[in-house]
């Protein structure tokens, strides 16, 4: 894989804080896997959406896998985590 260079601009805090995020880690190695990240989720959105308008799917069954969705991906508690 070849390596391109770029140059972004942050405000002083946001380096300092990603920096700190980063550890141990190279920033650039760090800022890389989040940035791949949100491009996969941006790219699991777009074929998201494409797959929904190609099916259609009727509305109590939107309100069915939206309710499946969020039970899943809510946050627990440390008392309901143990």
């Amino acid at each position: 894989m070849s390596i391109k260079r770029i140059t972004i601009s942050v405000p002083d805090e946001v380096a300092n804080r990603i920096k700190q995020a980063a550890g141990d880690i190279p920033v650039s190695a760090w800022v890389t896997d989040i940035v791949e990240g949100h491009l996969d989720a941006a790219e699991f959105e777009r074929q998201w959406q494409r797959f929904y308008r190609d099916v259609g799917p009727l509305r109590k069954d939107t309100r069915r896998a939206e309710a499946i969705h969020k039970r899943l991906t809510q946050r627990r508690s440390r008392r309901e985590a143990a």
